[in-house]
């Protein structure tokens, strides 16, 4: 299979709202499937693993940022960057 069909059919799938992609200007782009409605990621920084945690406040914080801005909220990304537990358990 070439990169180009593999690149097509991310493109597809994204259209069609099956995965989030993940843009990072330091990394590769990411997509994930396991939730592909915005949702709060948190990353380690070292081995770049991503966690979905499950916030119940993100939908009070929208609601707030619509309420201090008088935006209509389209889209919104929160990403938390850290270390994981077992990258801070590794020995250097």
């Amino acid at each position: 299979m070439s990169l180009a069909t593999v690149y097509r059919n991310i493109v597809l799938i994204k259209s069609l709202g099956e995965v989030l992609e993940l843009g990072f200007p330091e990394w590769s782009n990411r997509y994930d499937g396991n939730n592909p409605a915005n949702h709060p990621h948190v990353i380690c920084i070292k081995c770049k693993k991503i966690v979905d945690p499950d916030l119940d406040i993100l939908d009070e914080m929208k609601k707030e940022v619509v309420l201090e801005t008088d935006f209509k909220i389209l889209n919104h990304r929160l990403d938390f960057f850290g270390i994981c537990s077992d990258c801070m358990a590794e020995k250097v």
